[in-house]
């Protein structure tokens, strides 16, 4: 089964070899992004440089299921700078876009594989970062990042209201949920 790949990618994979790297996408609170990537060389992708840099040491495995479920990974990366830690190790940084990326690259000339320049990456994540971790060491760091797929908690009680200034938290010009608290008392829904 393809699995979504394209047909220069399928024909790459039944080949002998074949050499492929994770890039990642991470947000961070203010506008920017980090990317991010485990290839030796820096990848350009879509137009975006993706950082060859080490401090990208890896990604846990996920596995899929039939049934609708929050799965998460956890983005190990180095933190030998204090850059790093002062950007990704926040509070700020909670809910942030993260995406996960695998692409394939031809051995002769270090070229994406893919049937035009959207179509190279893989998108095998996609979360929003749920927490972080810290773990320091004498002469080095490394931050764990929680990123948690985009599905929602169905039996989670969040504690909502539906009242105007509930609703303005999110949408402060938006004065749709004005008249919420009035009742009514038939809603006639299509024909009789």
């Amino acid at each position: 089964m393809s699995r979504g790949l394209t047909t220069a990618q399928n024909n790459h994979l039944a080949g002998d070899q074949f050499i492929s790297y994770t890039l990642i996408d991470i947000d961070i609170n203010g506008g920017s992004t980090l990317r991010y990537t485990d290839g030796p060389y820096d990848v350009v992708y879509f137009g975006n440089t993706y950082e060859a840099q080490g401090n990208f040491l890896g990604i846990s495995e996920t596995s899929e299921t039939a049934d609708l479920q929050i799965t998460s990974i956890n983005l190990v990366i180095s933190a030998l700078d204090l850059t790093t830690v002062q950007t990704l190790a926040t509070s700020n940084q909670i809910n942030q876009d993260v995406y996960v990326r695998r692409v394939y690259v031809n051995p002769t000339d270090h070229s994406l594989i893919g049937d035009s320049a959207s179509a190279e990456a893989i998108e095998i994540f996609a979360g929003k970062i749920a927490g972080y971790r810290i773990e320091d060491a004498e002469d080095t760091a490394t931050i764990t990042i929680e990123v948690q797929s985009q599905f929602t908690n169905f039996e989670k009680r969040t504690g909502r209201r539906t009242n105007l200034a509930n609703f303005q938290r999110e949408a402060p010009g938006d004065f749709s949920m004005e008249y919420s608290h009035e009742s009514l008392l038939d809603i006639k829904w299509g024909k009789k």
